[in-house]
């Protein structure tokens, strides 16, 4: 697993921006063949699809969270912001791999615009989740490392059914 304790902010934005092309990318050019593979359980028991779905769905909790931070010290955030067994939704396999990417990229997108604005000292204003203060720039790090475990897992799924 990686260490993204030491990623500081201009670094975790490139990141985030460099995502959609990148899970664009594992997933090949969609046809038939790859649309279907996109939609395939892996040996996990996940899709490649389902896998975005959930990154997305966990960029936008912590996104919320980001943005509270921004706005008010020691915002309450949802648990979901550090607890990731919390984070699991309802995953939709209907929708056209070019869909979900889609809202994947809006998500990160909006994720790295509202990061990118954030400066200076502000990166180290916290929210509260319970009696746990979380920092801003640790919502930021762990959207990368959600983006990228999703990549990573999208790679390893599509692999295993080449």
């Amino acid at each position: 697993m990686t260490d993204y304790s030491t990623l500081m902010p201009g670094d975790a934005v490139v990141a985030l921006r460099t995502l959609p092309r990148r899970v664009n990318a594992a997933l090949g050019v969609v046809d038939e063949v790859t649309e279907g593979r996109a939609h395939q359980l892996g040996a996990d028991g996940v899709s490649a699809i389902e896998a975005i779905l959930g990154a997305t769905a966990t960029l936008a909790v912590l996104e919320k969270g980001l943005s509270d931070v921004s706005i008010v010290e020691d915002a309450p955030l949802h648990p979901a912001v550090t607890n990731r067994r919390l984070r699991s939704v309802e995953l939709s396999t209907n929708e056209p791999s070019d869909a979900v990417v889609e809202q994947f990229s809006d998500r990160v997108t909006s994720f790295a615009d509202l990061a990118d604005s954030i400066k200076g000292h502000d990166w180290s204003r916290t929210g509260m989740v319970g009696d746990v203060k979380v920092s801003a720039l640790d919502l930021l790090r762990d959207g990368v490392a959600v983006g990228v475990d999703a990549l990573t897992q999208v790679e390893r799924i599509i692999a295993s059914l080449g």
